[in-house]
């Protein structure tokens, strides 16, 4: 075998089996199906958690969202954790909490047990919970007005977690992008979920079982990560509970967009950093995504026709992929134009994130640094 035979054979792996990901993949996809469980006879109480920190300009449609949801009045507590906030924030939950008793502000404390970001709102907001189930959402996030019926319609005597789809809201091209990232990378991890191997639950949409969380310990006896969302999934699967993650237009929730492109990378670093107590089998998985935005380029230089056959079928695949999970989630489906900008903008943001999680610099997420 020559140099270049060998060049081309290191060069072809990782887009081969980056290709066959996405079959594999887009095959899942195609079959997928949700069977919500019939509605209960009575609706269980519902604790709804919301971490908040210099939320002033999101905190108001959130809580609007939530107090629309058609689920009965008297079984929904929400608990807004302040966490230190240094904005309106807390004014304005408690002017609208004058209004609505089962809203309850929670001025969020330092404490000396190791805990930090939103890990550390939940575990002083599950001292308030009175729920059966336990809703967990972000400030940031409005919720569809079936979120609670469709969470706890998903629950089967042996389910601990389940996790809806979150999307990105906004009228300009950037937030247009993020969400196309958001419903390509979610419709990647409930894949794996589909396949019967456990994932993560989305951090922003997600409902437990009371049972199910107080058998972990809750987040004061989970060990710290900056990505809490995985922390707490894992360990319920760990005690042997199931899961569900699903694409519906019932659970889903849409979320703000990030302003600027470095408090993006951030976001990004904060996945990743978090990822590393993931299985192995996840960092295959990342290693062929990101192995292909670097092989592709390398194969230009010993031939473009090859190269562009195997960045077209990429294309249509990843394409397919997001109509899909927007036909799913009951989203009206992107035009071409934005899945063709998708794609510079997923090389650059793929290949940035790449460097920018190798780079020393620590993590900045809600002005504090991890």
């Amino acid at each position: 075998m020559t140099e270049i035979d060998l060049m081309t054979a290191l060069l072809l792996s990782p887009l081969v089996a980056y290709l066959g990901l996405q079959l594999w993949q887009s095959g899942i996809l195609l079959r997928y199906k949700h069977q919500y469980q019939p509605e209960p006879t009575h609706w269980p109480k519902i604790s709804i958690w919301i971490a908040a920190r210099n939320e002033e300009t999101n905190i108001e449609a959130c809580l609007r969202a939530i107090q629309a949801m058609d689920y009965p009045a008297d079984a929904i507590q929400i608990l807004v954790g302040n966490d230190q906030s240094t904005d309106r924030t807390s004014e304005i939950v408690r002017s609208i909490a004058l209004k609505d008793p089962r809203i309850q502000l929670i001025e969020i404390e330092d404490r000396p047990d190791g805990l930090k970001a939103k890990a550390r709102v939940m575990a002083q907001l599950d001292e308030h919970a009175q729920g059966d189930f336990y809703l967990i959402t972000d400030a940031d996030v409005c919720v569809a007005p079936s979120w609670a019926k469709g969470l706890l319609q998903s629950f089967k005597p042996e389910t601990g977690v389940v996790s809806g789809t979150t999307v990105v809201s906004g009228k300009d091209a950037n937030a247009a992008l993020q969400g196309l990232d958001w419903c390509y990378f979610m419709g990647m991890l409930n894949t794996i979920s589909y396949s019967g191997v456990p994932a993560t639950a989305v951090g922003n949409n997600m409902a437990i079982r009371k049972e199910a969380y107080w058998q972990t310990g809750g987040y004061r006896s989970i060990q710290f990560s900056i990505t809490e969302d995985y922390k707490l999934y894992s360990e319920v699967c760990q005690y042997g509970w199931k899961w569900d993650n699903i694409m519906q237009p019932e659970v889903l929730a849409t979320s703000t967009e990030i302003k600027g492109f470095i408090p993006l990378l951030h976001q990004r670093k904060r996945w990743l950093s978090g990822g590393r107590e993931l299985p192995w089998y996840w960092w295959i998985l990342f290693g062929v995504f990101a192995a292909f935005y670097f092989a592709l380029p390398g194969l230009l230089f010993l031939g473009v026709t090859p190269a562009l056959a195997f960045w077209f079928i990429k294309w249509i695949l990843q394409s397919r992929q997001i109509r899909r999970i927007h036909s799913l989630l009951g989203l009206s489906k992107p035009s071409w134009i934005y899945l063709l900008a998708y794609e510079p903008y997923l090389w650059v943001l793929t290949v940035s994130t790449a460097i920018f999680f190798v780079l020393p610099i620590k993590t900045n997420w809600k002005s504090r640094r991890y």
